[in-house]
């Protein structure tokens, strides 16, 4: 029998694991956690909103060894109707928050990625890439840091969430839970560019939420140019599946439109969309490009985004013009940027 060889080598010690996050724990995980010995807890006390934890909170982490928030405040931008947090994360990136105020409450517009990969022209979250996913605590924090104020959440800040589908469809269940945040899964919306296999998949989810597909184009040629990373993605196959999901689940889809001058404004573009969503359960948001710096689009005009509107409700589809809030602190549709811990665009960094 052959002996080891001593080289003299210090093996390498195994890397420490990480803590466990609390706000990644739905109720059955926190309640088979809570099984071991140790202070006694309610889930609903996970979601404690202020920065100063009660001591009984910090006390249950500590016996556990789990890690209760990951997000610091880095910058707060109040606009007339919203509101942009900066939140900084452990490894160096950073992430934003967006809060507007409705007549009936306020919503909050949540990033599900730190970057993205789709590239889209006209947003600026996509100018440095696809950075990492947001686990589904860091995407529920968002929401518990802005408050018990908000009654509505759209996935619609920085990342493509159906690119993060596991995670983002944790965070709303954990956002969902009775015995948590108890929010209902009518007042949250995905918004995304259409994955056809996560629109698929989200067919089949029981969860009563609500969706919205930028679409941006009529043609396959045009939506490739405007949205790189979706080349793959027909566009026939993205609107077959949506509309799919909406009646399954008998809901209305939203279909959102940026008009851009010259490049998706024609009269044969108006056409296409009659012909895509007539007799369909189907809205369509028209909306104006907010400008992002260092892109090249123009803002249509009030003529063009009139004649559109017109065109599809003769059509019998129902159609709203949309103009975002919070471009008056860069926080509107399109306009959130991946920045570092620092708070400088990543793109330039």
């Amino acid at each position: 029998m052959l002996s080891a060889v001593h080289t003299g080598t210090v093996a390498a010690s195994p890397r420490a694991a990480k803590p466990q996050f609390a706000l990644d724990l739905d109720s059955a995980a926190f309640a088979r956690l809570c099984a071991e010995n140790g202070p006694a807890l309610s889930y609903r006390a996970l979601f404690w909103p202020h920065a100063d934890l009660p001591k009984d909170l910090v006390r249950w982490g500590d016996h556990h060894g789990t890690e209760l928030r990951r997000l610091t405040l880095k910058s707060r931008d109040r606009g007339t109707r919203s509101e942009k947090f900066l939140f900084a994360l452990p490894d160096g990136y950073a992430i934003e928050t967006v809060l507007i105020r409705r007549h009936d409450g306020y919503t909050a517009c949540v990033s599900s990625q730190v970057g993205c990969a789709f590239a889209c022209r006209f947003c600026a979250s996509g100018q440095a890439g696809l950075k990492r996913n947001l686990t589904p605590g860091e995407i529920v924090e968002q929401i518990v840091r802005l408050g018990p104020k908000v009654n509505r959440i759209v996935f619609m800040g920085i990342g493509e969430p159906l690119n993060n589908y596991d995670n983002v469809l944790k965070a709303i269940r954990i956002l969902r839970d009775r015995a948590g945040l108890a929010l209902p899964a009518s007042g949250m919306t995905i918004s995304t560019i259409g994955i056809p296999k996560a629109l698929k998949a989200l067919r089949e989810e029981h969860l009563k939420i609500n969706l919205t597909i930028s679409l941006h184009a009529t043609t396959q040629q045009v939506r490739s140019s405007l949205i790189p990373g979706a080349r793959k993605h027909e566009i026939a196959e993205i609107v077959s599946r949506a509309l799919s999901w909406a009646e399954r689940h008998s809901r209305i889809v939203t279909f959102v439109y940026l008009v851009l001058p010259g490049i998706n404004d024609t009269r044969a573009d108006l056409e296409r969309l009659c012909a895509m969503f007539s007799g369909q359960p189907a809205r369509i948001n028209l909306m104006r490009w907010n400008p992002v710096d260092g892109v090249a689009l123009r803002r249509t005009d009030d003529g063009t985004l009139a004649a559109f509107r017109d065109g599809l409700e003769r059509a019998g589809i129902p159609v709203v013009v949309r103009d975002t809030q919070g471009r008056d602190i860069t926080a509107a549709c399109g306009q959130l940027w991946l920045r570092d811990l620092n708070g400088s665009p990543l793109a330039t960094a």
